[in-house]
Parts: C-alpha cells; sequence; structure tokens
C-alpha cells in the first residue's frame, strides 16, 4: 500500500464494541468542553476551565504576622506586638479570616504594655521619695542617712 491511502476506506474508525462515543459522555454542569487538541490557549486574563470544582485553598494574609506579634511581648517587645497584631488583625478581616493569633497578641500587647508603664511610673516615683528623704536628711546637717536598711552617706549630696 502507498503511504496516502489509509488503512480503512470508509475513512472512518469502527467503534469499538461497549465504549461510547465522544459526544455521548456527559458533561459537568457549567463547564466547557475540553478544547481539541492544537487549539489557542484562553484570552488573557481568563482562568482555564478545569474538570476539578476545588482550588487551592485560599490563605491569610495575617496568620504569619499575627504569630509574630503574639511571640513578640514575651521578649520585651510588647508596644511592637500591639503594633503588628492590630495590623494583622485588620488584613485578616478584609480578607473575610478570623484570626485568634492576632487577637491574643493585641491582648497581650495591650496588657504588657500598660503594666510596663505602671511599673515604669511607680519606680519612678519610689525613687523620687527616695532621693526627697535623703535630701532633707542630708539638709539638716547628719553625716550618713539610713533609708530603707541602708546607710548613704550625705558626702556629696547638695541640699
Amino acid at each position: 500500500m502507498s503511504s496516502n491511502t489509509p488503512e480503512n476506506p470508509n475513512s472512518q474508525k469502527s467503534p469499538s464494541y461497549g465504549t461510547p462515543a465522544p459526544s455521548d459522555a456527559p458533561q459537568a454542569y457549567g463547564q466547557q468542553p475540553p478544547a481539541p487538541y492544537g487549539a489557542p490557549p484562553p484570552p488573557y486574563g481568563q482562568q482555564p476551565q478545569f474538570d476539578t470544582p476545588y482550588g487551592a485553598p485560599a490563605s491569610d494574609p495575617g496568620k504569619t504576622m499575627g504569630i509574630i506579634a503574639l511571640v513578640l511581648p514575651f521578649v520585651g517587645f510588647s508596644l511592637v506586638g500591639l503594633v503588628l497584631g492590630i495590623i494583622a488583625k485588620i488584613k485578616s478581616k478584609k480578607a473575610g479570616f478570623k484570626n485568634t493569633p492576632a487577637l491574643i497578641a493585641i491582648i497581650i500587647g495591650s496588657v504588657i504594655t500598660i503594666g510596663s508603664i505602671i511599673a515604669i511610673i511607680v519606680a519612678i516615683l519610689y525613687f523620687a521619695d527616695i532621693a526627697n528623704q535623703v535630701s532633707e536628711a542630708c539638709g539638716n546637717g547628719a553625716e550618713t542617712v539610713t533609708i530603707n536598711g541602708q546607710v548613704i552617706s550625705c558626702q556629696g549630696v547638695t541640699p
């Protein structure tokens, strides 16, 4: 035979027994039939149709930042953790996610920040009171002063 003549003189394939014809295959609702071989890709900006209805799961854009914000108050950066927690919570809320680590970071960061501010104020008041006591005691002409069990020399203290 020559190479230009088909083996089947009718130029049709004989269907095999038990297999449905390609046009008889059921299509999923709303899906396009597959493009024939050699067809151009879909236009730019359109997503190709896939056989599976499931896509990749969406990810929370603020989850990692929320976890970092949760760790920062425990290593001494409570104010930074508070700010990052707020930013992570806002990002997650805009994307439609619930970000529990960011919420916990906001709570812990605010409690530690407020506690630190109170501790600093108490320390300033304590040391100011001690300085006032030393100044008053040394102003009376004493050479040493005992405050809270500590003996303090009045040398160099000017009232």
